[in-house]
């Protein structure tokens, strides 16, 4: 285009599609003799995150030993020797870097974060711990003390209070899952240092997998690991399996009594396919249709029509063998059966509703444009591979997750909800005033009422 003074502009630019963003790539590798590796490159990450996963969970504890894969991991942050505990973390702050050990159901999770440029140096402490912790009898002792008071804590919040009887109700009695992941007062009133050194030599190196992640340019990364754990092994018996048991899905409503409250802590839960499902990617967009954000289903009514919650959610809880679907949160107690009834409607609406393209649409948004800032750190990075490798998915699992978040249909969406949640088989915990929430629970009727006395 040409102006009257001769100025000559260029067309204005067209932007293009902006390219849909990819889960960083790794380069699989092997200690000799000891875990896998994977080496992912952030290029500008200079922090970097090291995730060290060994398949000694709480899932595979003997019986009679819950949470002694809890107490261990603590126990590893002591060191090398007894009450080092300090003396360690002084000796990771000197290089910048922080130590962190975990258990769940599937894994020991031991975690460091670490400058790129002190990699190295962190790695041969990291290796001081991992060879040869102190697992002292007295530290043991301790953190068994501060576990119990955990404990007391966690069967004081409502919230806490209603997954463990979730739990507890979904699976059977013999299942691990059906108990509490860090043991129950009476299993970890039991534990003592001999049992966690036992638990610990019982883990195999070679069953493990070591991901570091941050931007390794000029970085031998692979020789770091393999110098820091190579020739590190098991010397005793091999742990028990961890079980595979499925949750029951019947329609039941247990209500944990919680004398004196003015609010009621819903819990509704309903057994799906594990990760590895080829729904698994739909279940998790169908959740986010109900309970994903503020523009929810369950939330447009609970909470903005009805006001009798400040916000519901749903979502899956990701086990190794199994998921489940769950929406809770807090309501009035005075509203309690009618805030189950209204739930109980937007769970059964995608059912006779289906999904629109709109709810769609803003979800696979929430749930797949969000990862590029989800995934910024490395740490963030690391700790999804590591998960992954936890559960026996992969490292291109989260690709292929999101690829199949952005692939899902409206009408997959909605098919994949009715094949595996069945609004009818919904089990209903509500932590409250049993006194007050009984009989509208009742009247109801949804199913049985059976009301249990909470922990003091």
């Amino acid at each position: 285009m040409t102006q009257p003074d001769g100025l000559v502009l260029q067309p204005r630019p067209t932007p293009e599609p902006v390219p849909a963003w990819a889960f960083p790539a790794g380069s699989a590798g092997e200690v000799p003799g000891g875990p896998a590796t994977l080496r992912v490159d952030l290029p500008g990450r200079r922090l970097a995150a090291v995730r060290l996963i060994l398949d000694a969970g709480a899932g595979r504890e003997a019986a009679g030993d819950d949470g002694v894969a809890t107490i261990l991991a603590r126990a590893l942050l002591e060191g090398t020797e007894p009450g080092g505990g300090t003396a360690l973390t002084a000796a990771f702050e000197r290089l910048g870097a922080s130590l962190y050990a975990t258990a769940d159901l599937a894994a020991l999770r031991i975690a460091l974060d670490v400058p790129v440029t002190r990699l190295g140096p962190a790695l041969e402490l990291f290796s001081k711990v991992v060879r040869s912790p102190a697992l002292a009898d007295a530290d043991v002792k301790r953190l068994v003390r501060e576990r119990l008071d955990e404990i007391a804590q966690d069967d004081a919040d409502p919230g806490s209070r209603a997954m463990k009887e979730l739990r507890a109700v979904m699976f059977p009695a013999g299942a691990r899952a059906s108990r509490p992941t860090g043991g129950d007062r009476a299993s970890v009133e039991a534990i003592e240092g001999a049992a966690v050194r036992a638990f610990y030599g019982s883990v195999a190196p070679a069953e493990a997998t070591a991901v570091v992640a941050g931007d390794l340019s000029g970085v031998d990364a692979e020789g770091a690991l393999r110098e820091a754990l190579e020739g590190w092994g098991a010397d005793g018996v091999a742990l028990p399996a961890a079980d595979t048991i499925q949750p029951g899905s019947a329609a039941r409503i247990v209500v944990v009594d919680r004398p004196g409250s003015v609010q009621t802590y819903l819990c509704l839960g309903h057994g799906t396919p594990d990760r590895s499902h080829p729904d698994w990617a739909s279940l998790t967009v169908a959740a986010h249709v109900l309970g994903g954000g503020l523009t929810s289903r369950l939330n447009a009514v609970l909470r903005e029509e009805k006001g009798y919650t400040y916000g519901a959610r749903a979502g899956l809880l990701r086990l190794r063998h199994c998921g489940l679907f769950i929406a809770q949160g807090a309501v009035h107690t005075e509203v309690t059966a009618d805030a189950v009834a209204d739930a109980l409607t937007e769970l059964r609406g995608v059912l006779t509703r289906g999904i629109s393209d709109e709810e769609h649409g803003a979800s696979v948004r929430a749930l797949a444009d969000r990862a590029p800032a989800e995934y910024e750190t490395a740490r963030a990075v690391a700790a999804e591979l590591a998960d992954a490798s936890a559960s026996g998915l992969g490292a291109d699992y989260p690709s292929r997750y999101l690829e199949a978040v952005r692939a899902s249909t409206p009408d997959g969406v909605a098919r994949a909800y009715r094949e595996h949640v069945d609004p009818e088989a919904l089990t209903v915990i509500a932590v409250g005033d049993a006194a007050q929430i009984r009989e509208p629970l009742e009247k109801l009727g949804y199913a049985p009422v059976t009301v249990t006395a909470t922990a003091e």
